[in-house]
């Protein structure tokens, strides 16, 4: 059993601070099979030293009264950029936007189809060296390239090295792509249930060739005969980049898994605490919320509400993003996907140690964490989306 903490500078001036000031034990790291298991009991930060997102935008954009650049309608990513910039996917105009540190439009691309340049379920997938945009398309499985200026310069299709199916996520530092190959099921009979499945792996662009990573358990789901019916309480299969490496996290224990570039699990970093149990009245108000947002209707869930096997504890995250310091951001689960409550995430450092719970402004799903920057997509009591972009204070003063 042996005690380190190693933190990147950039954002965790505040953090090393407090971890010097943590009580004995807090943090308990040993080797298990050549794997690192940091297990905080407490958090790092002493009170008073959080980090903190302000509740107001440095900009926000979108509205009845916006303009139709900076209009939205199915935002489908917010990515943060160098000095503040921002792109922007819509997905009822199929569009990759950009806009400067300021909110102000500089241009945008794109459009409805399936010709060069346009697009039917575009995500961002990241930025060249060279300054290029890369944007994925999963219904067409391509990716193009765009300029500085928003230009096309290139689309080509992806496959696998077999020719299934991608799906890629982002980019690794040294330009390998984050990708997952679906797990294809056929449900024929009613009621029956399934794991979604993702084996994540990096891709080689340049090569196309594939280093499979590891697979996550995901949302459960019932086949009505109909419809698919997700099971409430079942946890979706989180993912996150690391530099050259990949984090992951699924399930009800609050742990995240690091795995090096070849595969091999590097690392586990684990809260101390209790799991939280799923009552009869928690799927109810679960299912209530879903057939408010159309994900079945009442008659249908008191029909199959029988057939599942709900979880017995809640996920214990359903958000996991990186900030670009080499700190892990993990949003604590939300059981109404209604809820107006500030969202609150755990915060691991570089090294693994659990730092302390940082809010996030209520009605705000978060995309992107970047240089001090806390950028998503905000939704008015009317459901009218928004793109928000907030400041993070670091410094407890």
């Amino acid at each position: 059993m042996r005690s380190r903490l190693a933190l990147v500078p950039a954002l965790a001036l505040v953090a090393a601070t407090g971890c010097a000031e943590r009580e004995p034990g807090a943090v308990i790291e040993r080797d298990s099979a050549g794997v690192r298991v940091v297990e905080s009991r407490a958090p790092a930060w002493p009170p008073g030293t959080e980090w903190r997102v302000n509740p107001e935008p440095v900009f926000r954009l979108g509205g009845a009264e916006a303009e139709s650049s900076s209009s939205f309608f199915r935002i489908l990513d917010v990515a943060l950029l160098a000095r503040g910039e921002v792109i922007v996917v819509d997905g009822g105009t199929a569009e990759v936007r950009r806009y400067d540190a300021g909110g102000g439009h500089l241009w945008s691309t794109g459009g409805r189809g399936e010709g060069p340049g346009e697009f039917r379920s575009p995500r961002y997938l990241g930025r060249r060296e060279d300054g290029g945009f890369l944007i994925w398309d999963r219904a067409l499985s391509r990716v193009s390239t765009m300029g500085p200026s928003g230009e096309l310069l290139g689309t080509e299709r992806r496959s696998g090295p077999d020719g299934s199916p991608l799906v890629a996520f982002g980019l690794f530092d040294d330009g390998y792509w984050l990708v997952a190959l679906p797990v294809v099921i056929q449900a024929t009979e009613p009621g029956i249930t399934w794991t979604d499945s993702v084996e994540l792996a990096r891709y080689d662009p340049a090569l196309d060739g594939l280093v499979r990573l590891t697979a996550v358990l995901g949302q459960r789901w019932l086949w009505t005969g109909q419809s698919m019916l997700p099971v409430p309480f079942s946890p979706r299969p989180l993912r996150a980049i690391v530099g050259n490496r990949v984090a992951v996290a699924s399930g009800s224990v609050p742990e995240v898994s690091v795995h090096d570039p070849d595969g091999s699990l590097a690392a586990r970093y684990r809260i101390a605490r209790e799991r939280e149990p799923v009552t009869e009245s928690d799927v109810a108000q679960v299912i209530e919320s879903l057939v408010e947002l159309g994900q079945g209707s009442a008659p249908v869930w008191r029909q199959w509400r029988d057939e599942m096997e709900v979880p017995s504890h809640e996920p214990a995250f359903d958000r996991l993003l990186a900030d670009g310091s080499g700190n892990l951001w993990a949003r604590r689960f939300t059981a109404d996907p209604l809820s107006r409550e500030p969202p609150s995430w755990d915060l691991f450092d570089s090294a693994g140690a659990w730092l302390g719970v940082v809010a996030t402004p209520s009605g705000m799903t978060v995309t992107g964490i970047r240089d001090g920057l806390v950028a998503g997509v905000y939704r008015d009591e009317l459901g009218v989306e928004h793109v928000s972009v907030h400041r993070l204070a670091t410094d407890p003063r």
